[in-house]
């Protein structure tokens, strides 16, 4: 699975507030723990004085991605930025491998 950073952040206000119940019912409910296949919340950041956050998580496709915050999208006028990252360790072995650019005594 790939990991993913997404900014998201509101439209106006109003979807905003709208949408801060929703996610309050959702989380006190339980619902953000649930399973989704192809899809696992690592951690979501709220910064409500702008209205935007940060959501870490990974998935499978970015098709699994729109699938799971549509709902999001759709009613609550929400923009999401897409980013694939690296973990730490991934960065380190990328970082220590050779370029595939680079000339070998073979080639």
């Amino acid at each position: 699975m790939q990991l993913y950073v997404i900014d998201w952040s509101f439209q106006n206000n109003e979807d905003q507030l709208f949408a801060t119940n929703e996610f309050c019912q959702f989380l006190s409910e339980g619902k953000l723990n649930e399973s989704i296949d192809g899809f696992e919340l690592k951690f979501i950041a709220h910064t409500p004085q702008n209205g935007s956050g940060v959501i870490i998580c990974y998935s499978n496709s970015m098709s699994v991605l729109f699938r799971v915050l549509r709902m999001w999208r759709e009613n609550f006028n929400i923009e999401f930025n897409f980013k694939p990252a690296l973990t730490n360790e991934e960065l380190l072995s990328s970082h220590n491998e050779k370029s595939f650019w680079l000339k070998t005594n073979n080639g």
